[in-house]
């Protein structure tokens, strides 16, 4: 737990609107949601859950040339689906038993702005297709109205689905997808940018106003875990171990995350040896745990395989020793090809 995969968490600059990150996949991202700002079609954003693509959508908007006019943000999963229509695009007094005065709708509120649609995916396919005709027309009919609103509106939208298997499922309109696509924009996972988790971390504690520090062996561990919240969860579990912790300075100890193995990217050499360890076992097993037709399998000398046992902690086998038919020379031979 000692591999010393960061150095001491300096002052940042915080990027604009809040985006931390200096990785080169998120500098990417950054750079693609710039030349995306500047133009007027329809962006798709994905990625998982917690990767931050809410804070990406609002970035596009406050570097767009709308970024003076209405912002609509609406969560497609919060709308209970009898009144998700009424709530996109308005209704006219009386249109339904509780319609007591009209109302615009998000897309007419954002009529000459842009409106973000987070969890794109949970619409119902039959709003789907009224979005449709939305984007196709630009012009919204009202619940109970026989008169359209004509708007100029951008429209952002986002999931955290694979939006192509959502259509082969019938989930999801293949059309519309053509035409929220137009621009898109991927935001990894945390997993794939851990070393921006040390900005991360910095960020949050300024944040929380908590004078706390995390030593680098607690920032080394964070990196071993595999954050299948991504950033959002890094965020709350710094929050719990503030409550839970009360010291200063956090040491690797008080990270009480569980490390497994086999959903982390593990450092090369770790990797390599975790390979050969199991590699080695699965050929000892079936000779027998015999070293001398193992090292023949394994086409090395006996003395370099009994180094490898030594040194990558391979257990005995079954009976209580590593058999083997010959004496074994010092360990310090070498390996042959």
């Amino acid at each position: 737990m000692k591999n010393k995969v960061t150095k001491s968490i300096q002052p940042i600059e915080k990027f604009n609107y809040e985006i931390i990150g200096s990785s080169k996949i998120i500098t990417d991202c950054k750079n693609n949601a710039l030349r995306i700002a500047k133009s007027d079609a329809p962006v798709l954003i994905t990625g998982e859950s917690g990767t931050g693509k809410e804070l990406f959508a609002n970035f596009i908007f406050k570097e767009s040339k709308r970024n003076k006019k209405p912002f609509i943000q609406i969560n497609c999963a919060s709308l209970p689906e009898s009144m998700i229509e009424a709530e996109l695009f308005g209704h006219v007094k009386g249109a339904f038993t509780d319609a007591v005065s009209d109302r615009k709708g998000k897309f007419i509120a954002a009529d000459t702005g842009t409106i973000f649609l987070d969890e794109i995916c949970e619409l119902p396919v039959q709003t789907q297709s009224r979005l449709l005709r939305v984007i196709e027309r630009s012009l919204v009919d009202k619940l109970g109205s026989d008169t359209p609103y004509e708007i100029d509106v951008r429209i952002i939208s986002a999931t955290n689905k694979n939006i192509k298997e959502e259509i082969k499922k019938g989930n999801f309109r293949e059309d519309l997808y053509y035409r929220l696509n137009v621009l898109s924009l991927h935001i990894p996972p945390l997993r794939e940018h851990k070393t921006d988790i040390p900005e991360l971390v910095k960020y949050f504690i300024e944040n929380s106003r908590e004078n706390r520090i995390l030593d680098n062996d607690a920032i080394n561990k964070l990196h071993l875990y595999y954050w299948p919240g991504n950033v959002r969860e890094l965020k709350n579990y710094l929050k719990r171990l503030f409550i839970t912790s009360k010291r200063q300075i956090i040491g690797e100890n008080s990270i009480d995350i569980e490390i497994n193995e086999e959903n982390n990217f593990l450092p090369l050499k770790k990797a390599i040896n975790k390979f050969k360890k199991k590699y080695i076992i699965d050929i000892l097993s079936a000779n027998n745990w015999n070293q001398s037709k193992t090292s023949d399998v394994l086409g090395i000398q006996r003395t370099y395989l009994s180094r490898l046992i030594k040194e990558l902690e391979i257990s005995e086998a079954p009976n209580g020793s590593l058999a083997s038919s010959n004496s074994e020379a010092p360990i310090g031979s070498e390996a042959t090809e």
